[in-house]
């Protein structure tokens, strides 16, 4: 059950991830490169996903590279358009991947 959970919410956060990214591509409010970064990012964590689902060591890594790239992709997303950071947001984001995080890694234990 451990190991459904991480996998489902780490696919989601990786599915969501990709859809925000492709609208910010269209909508060119972003440089091109932090849009085509959170797409390639939100793919890695979706896909991690896949292999947390069936207990693959490799999903680990992959997880930890996609939501590292999220985070900081955000951040710098954040400051090109706002030119501040909004910290309970990054708060909030770190909170779910630490969680996902953790629940990939016991899951890989059970």
């Amino acid at each position: 059950m451990l190991v459904l959970i991480a996998a489902l919410l780490a696919g989601f956060y990786g599915a969501f991830t990709v859809f925000a990214g492709i609208i910010q591509v269209k909508a060119k409010n972003i440089p091109a490169w932090i849009a085509i970064g959170m797409v390639a990012c939100g793919f890695l964590t979706t896909v991690s996903a896949v292999f947390v689902a069936r207990k693959v060591w490799l999903a680990f890594y992959l997880l930890l590279i996609g939501l590292v790239g999220i985070h900081i992709l955000a951040v710098t997303n954040g400051l090109k358009m706002y030119g501040k950071i909004n910290m309970v947001h990054h708060l909030v984001r770190a909170a779910l991947s630490v969680f996902i995080v953790v629940l990939a890694f016991l899951s890989m234990h059970s």
